[in-house]
């Protein structure tokens, strides 16, 4: 169901009320806020933004796939549209409250979204390093003393992957990582310290545009922004997703204007406009990893026990089965692997908030497994 089809319908809607709701039903109404810019006083583009962010974020918290499809017009992002799979239906959404500010309107809502069982409901939380984003553009952020951006939108970046991927383990890395950095060596060590998965990014551009004011308004020009990011598999040793997002604003041609850490940069129409390209990537990160298994190297066998080291922080539970791949080494390149799905089944017996121990049920003993095979846990 694409939702620009039922905005009319929500809008209209406010104040619905649903009667004679049983307990399963309750248990599929999902609340959530979203935000939106008012720009040049256009509240109704701004209400229907803010609505359309709030169902993202129900959705996601419903176990609903998400597609989203951004506009461009001329390089830029004007607005984006999303699809709600067909694993899920939404049904019925009540509006609870709007507050208007200065510069955004803010929505909160109830949505009715029912998601079938195909759906992954995010039952294990996926390990993933965040480098801080690189600032290329750094002739560009002379204009406003910007360089403070690329480390400023990593954290505005890790707050949006929190709301809106609850299924996923942020851990900021303590360096930047260069993309160019990730060979295979470099990818094996970082799946054995546990990160599955590492974001990188980049702002490619803060360049300005044609001047927008009139001879008696004040001095303003277009601004424009450039946000590529790449999600890494360090267990496949590849790219997995690529995407590059363009958006602009009109920026004050004002001598004096707020760096990148205050809270009055983000409420710039500008500002918001980076904000919003951060909560779409969030978004579109949150869905590549949404149904991916839970992997991880196996730290220690001793006789009938495994080792590994995810825990409660990461969704296991005492009781959950896990599936051993083997790894053997190709004798003349040791980068070379097969991969080899064993038929045994083992069960965690003990589980710590970041470790977690496994037996065969039958106490079978496990000589043929090694250090560092691999432990996989399917999403549902």
């Amino acid at each position: 169901m694409k939702l620009k089809i039922i905005k009319g319908a929500i809008l209209a809607a406010v104040g619905c009320l649903s009667l004679g709701l049983n307990t399963a039903a309750l248990a599929n109404w999902y609340e959530a806020t979203g935000q939106a810019a008012i720009e040049r006083g256009d509240l109704n583009s701004a209400r229907r933004a803010a609505i359309e962010d709030a169902l993202q974020r129900a959705s996601l918290f419903a176990g609903a796939r998400l597609q989203s499809q951004q506009q461009v017009i001329q390089g830029i992002m004007q607005h984006s549209q999303i699809t709600l799979s067909s694993a899920a239906e939404l049904k019925e959404v009540q509006l609870l409250s709007e507050v208007q500010s200065k510069n955004q309107v803010t929505i909160t809502l109830k949505a009715h979204i029912v998601a079938e069982g195909k759906a992954c409901r995010g039952q294990y939380r996926i390990p993933l390093l965040v480098s801080d984003v690189q600032l290329q553009a750094r002739q560009d952020a002379i204009i406003g003393q910007l360089f403070q951006l690329g480390s400023d939108s990593s954290k505005q970046l890790q707050r949006h992957l929190r709301d809106y991927a609850p299924a996923l383990v942020i851990e900021p890395a303590p360096q930047i990582i260069p993309l160019q950095m990730l060979d295979q060596a470099s990818a094996d060590a970082l799946f054995a310290r546990g990160h599955q998965f590492v974001l990188l990014a980049s702002i490619n551009d803060l360049s300005l545009g044609r001047p927008l004011h009139k001879f008696w308004q004040s001095a303003q020009h277009e601004r424009f922004f450039a946000f590529e990011l790449w999600l890494y598999d360090t267990f496949e040793r590849r790219v997995r997703y690529q995407q590059e997002y363009r958006t602009g604003s009109y920026w004050p041609s004002a001598e004096s204007t707020p760096g990148s850490h205050s809270m009055a940069f983000w409420q710039m129409p500008y500002g918001q406009k980076i904000d919003q390209v951060l909560r779409t990537a969030a978004q579109d990160i949150s869905q590549q990893l949404q149904c991916q298994p839970l992997l991880t190297q196996i730290r220690q066998v001793r006789q009938q026990q495994i080792q590994i080291a995810l825990g409660t922080n990461h969704g296991l539970k005492v009781g959950d089965q896990i599936q051993i791949i083997q790894l053997q080494r190709d004798p003349q390149d040791a980068q070379i692997r097969r991969l080899l799905h064993s038929p045994l089944q083992l069960l965690l017996t003990e589980v710590t908030p970041d470790g977690a121990w496994a037996a065969s049920p039958s106490q079978q003993l496990l000589n043929h497994i090694q250090t560092g095979d691999i432990v996989s846990l399917a999403a549902n």
